[in-house]
């Protein structure tokens, strides 16, 4: 099977499977077959010089920025024919590691990639803090009314799985016995998770808390009143950083030309959630819109207190003692670069 013909497969399974849960584990067994089953030494875009940028979903806060960067031509303007690839966690981070995925758009799976001693570094943060949010059913009003209870995640080690780990301990329950967490996949397919009866509370970003509200569910807590964590970002393989540093550096620009521009056309933004997202009330999407922008990065790069708290909640979730620091998990010099490019103060 060609790489070319994996990623086409893998565009059209994109475009179908957040509807239902059931797409959820086909995704991951395709997706798996699809790009392991390419031998290791070919770059799944080596044949067009496609770049393969591996996310979880295109819906939602930390998706926005890969969509504009995609969709108002930011990649093509640095000379880059790049596309995002909806695919699971996990599936972004082993297709990275085995190079057969360019880039990956997540974030705390790659800091425990780092940790673990895997060749990835993140160059980019999207966003330097969280908006994740606890949403539960109508009938659970507190955190501790969890107990026994089924949670969605997006996969073992991911950042939902982190955080609620953290939340739960910060109320004084046991992760490991007191809820079941079960591997669900992107916001949109927990919020559908959510919605049916299938699992009873689950880390959302917008717009899905927001639609789960209105539907009756409950948003108890924001994970920013727990710690400040960076979202999304960029994060490639060591040796790319070697082979491809000029590469690296305009998709950068290109993804920060993304934010500029969510940032600077409000109204357009808001009719996108309206459109796309199917958010129709406008008070809604205006506080959507405030509070996404309000946590994007301009610079590309994380605060060092933001990274600590990562690292931290991600040594913390996996039980892991690994003694490595910062320049173990990131690489701000592409950043730093692009931001000098794009005279960025």
């Amino acid at each position: 099977m060609s790489a070319k013909l994996s990623v086409e497969i893998a565009i059209i399974i994109e475009a179908n499977w957040e509807a239902d849960m059931k797409w959820v584990r086909l995704a991951g067994w395709v997706f798996g077959f699809l790009f392991f089953s390419i031998s290791a030494t070919q770059d799944i875009g080596a044949q067009d010089n496609r770049i393969t940028l591996g996310i979880t979903t295109k819906t939602g806060s930390t998706g926005l920025p890969f969509v504009i960067a995609e969709e108002k031509g930011f990649f093509k303007s640095e000379g880059l024919n790049a596309i995002s690839v909806v695919m699971q966690n996990q599936v972004v981070v082993n297709g990275v590691v085995a190079r057969q995925v360019d880039y990956g758009g997540t974030f705390s799976n790659f800091v425990g990639a780092a940790l673990s001693g895997l060749p990835v570094r993140i160059v980019m943060a999207v966003m330097d803090g969280s908006d994740h949010y606890l949403v539960t059913s109508p009938n659970i009003k507190r955190v501790e009314d969890l107990k026994g209870k089924k949670f969605g995640i997006s996969s073992f080690g991911g950042t939902p799985h982190s955080e609620a780990i953290m939340i739960l301990r910060k109320y004084g329950m046991n992760p490991e016995k007191d809820v079941t967490f079960l591997q669900i996949g992107g916001s949109s397919t927990r919020y559908a998770a959510l919605d049916s009866g299938s699992i009873d509370a689950a880390m959302l970003v917008p717009p899905f808390n927001k639609l789960a509200a209105k539907r009756g569910f409950n948003e108890i807590l924001s994970f920013n009143e727990i710690m400040s964590i960076p979202l999304g970002g960029l994060a490639v393989h060591t040796q790319r950083m070697k082979e491809k540093p000029d590469e690296i550096v305009k998709m950068i620009k290109a993804m920060l030309k993304g934010v500029d521009y969510i940032r600077n056309h409000r109204s357009e933004i808001l009719s996108l959630m309206a459109g796309k997202w199917g958010i129709k009330e406008a008070d809604v999407r205006e506080g959507i819109y405030r509070d996404i922008v309000g946590i994007y990065t301009r610079t590309g790069v994380a605060s060092d207190t933001t990274m600590k708290n990562v690292i931290q909640l991600v040594r913390e979730t996996r039980k892991s003692k690994e003694e490595l620091g910062l320049s173990d998990v990131v690489d701000w010099s592409f950043a730093k670069k692009a931001q000098a490019e794009l005279k960025i103060r």
